[in-house]
């Protein structure tokens, strides 16, 4: 168990290096924004739990978000989507503002209300599957992988359930 603990560290370790060299250059953050992404790339791999705010217990998207504010950059926000979305530390920003670190929100259940959230990471330039794609990070509770994963903002479900963008943290220009 603990030479699993240090392998899943590792690897990582290593995610976090190689996403943070192949953002682009209109994508370089403030360090504490990078402090944020950095944190919530170390929680990838947590499995999905409902209601879940903790790598112990497992997260579900708003509970992961939280958390990661809290630990990384020190902003508490309300564990729930639709919470996260109206909160007064969140402002609400325009998709030619956002940059890494920003949040995302999406309406996945018909409701009209906000039901999904993530972390915006930008857009990735290494290799393989998401190459040139824009991608966010956030526990998924459904589809072909779940818990705290990396999607594309460009897959056709995540484009028709978008919702809008917001900040928690001052800008990087």
């Amino acid at each position: 168990m603990k030479l699993n603990r240090i392998f899943f560290a590792a690897a990582m370790l290593l995610l976090t290096v190689v996403f943070a060299q192949t953002l682009t250059a209109a994508d370089k953050v403030s360090a504490e924004r990078q402090r944020l992404i950095d944190y919530a790339l170390s929680l990838k791999g947590t499995p999905y739990v409902y209601s879940g705010k903790t790598p112990e217990s497992g997260f579900d998207c708003s509970g992961f978000v939280s958390y990661a504010a809290s630990h990384a950059v020190n902003v508490q926000i309300p564990p729930t989507s639709q919470a996260i979305y109206t909160h007064r530390n969140v402002k609400l920003i325009e998709e030619d503002d956002r940059e890494p670190g920003d949040l995302m929100f999406f309406k996945t259940t018909g409701t009209g209300k906000v039901s999904h959230v993530g972390i915006y990471l930008g857009k990735y330039n290494g290799k393989g599957k998401f190459h040139g794609k824009r991608l966010f990070i956030h526990a998924a509770s459904d589809g072909p992988e779940t818990g705290v994963i990396i999607s594309a903002i460009d897959e056709k479900y995540w484009q028709s359930h978008f919702c809008g963008y917001g900040r928690i943290l001052p800008p990087t220009k």
